[in-house]
């Protein structure tokens, strides 16, 4: 059993809490809240797409699952950096102006088009949920969580137009999370600058 009493909680979703592995440094443990209905549906996708051979190049692989202090746990790959620092999430570079916008752009549009050639469904499309790892001063996007069937009906992985309309659909929701985001960035942006020099500095310290 694998005890995470002292383990760094690297993240929290809606269903799961995250915990970087206290024995692997490059894996993750998620524990789940409630029943695991979400990682089981993950288990078994994961399955198909090695079964299909698809290109899984930008998501953080399922691994197995565990025994933790805090019940069943699944592993997966822990997204870091050149420097062994763990990636930041896209939502974390874009407030970070890590990356141009017309660069991520670009990266962006390759992540969708990668997900339809690939027919690979992802659940929630979040800027909490993609990862931007940093290799050889490169950034890649990679997805670390929801990657499994939309919905109940099991023909909407197995047939390509039905994959691709909920790939899309999932797509219009990231870009929504988007512009949500950049578009508060601007408010504390006007904000900050509608103080006097020094005085935003000083309300942000």
């Amino acid at each position: 059993m694998i005890n995470l009493k002292d383990a760094t909680l690297i993240g929290q979703g809606r269903d799961r809490d995250c915990y970087r592995h206290p024995e692997i440094a490059t894996q993750c443990i998620k524990v789940s809240r409630r029943p695991q209905k979400q990682t089981k549906r993950e288990r078994v996708y994961f399955s198909l797409l090695m079964l299909w051979e698809r290109d899984t190049s930008h998501l953080a692989h399922y691994l197995g699952s565990v025994k933790t202090s805090l019940g069943e746990g699944a592993t997966y790959e822990l997204m870091l950096d050149d420097d062994g620092q763990i990636s930041e999430t896209l939502t974390e570079v874009i407030r970070n102006q890590r990356i141009s916008k017309e660069k991520l752009r670009l990266m962006l549009d390759d992540l969708k088009a990668y997900l339809l050639d690939n027919l690979i469904c992802v659940r929630d499309i979040s800027p909490n949920n993609i990862m931007c790892q940093k290799l050889d001063g490169v950034y890649r996007l990679v997805i670390v969580d929801g990657v499994s069937n939309p919905g109940v009906n099991p023909l909407n992985i197995r047939l390509t137009f039905l994959a691709r309309h909920f790939i899309r659909r999932s797509w219009r929701s990231l870009e929504s999370k988007l512009s949500n985001l950049y578009a508060e960035m601007a408010k504390t942006s006007v904000k900050a600058s509608s103080y006097p020099t020094g005085q935003s500095d000083m309300l942000s310290a």
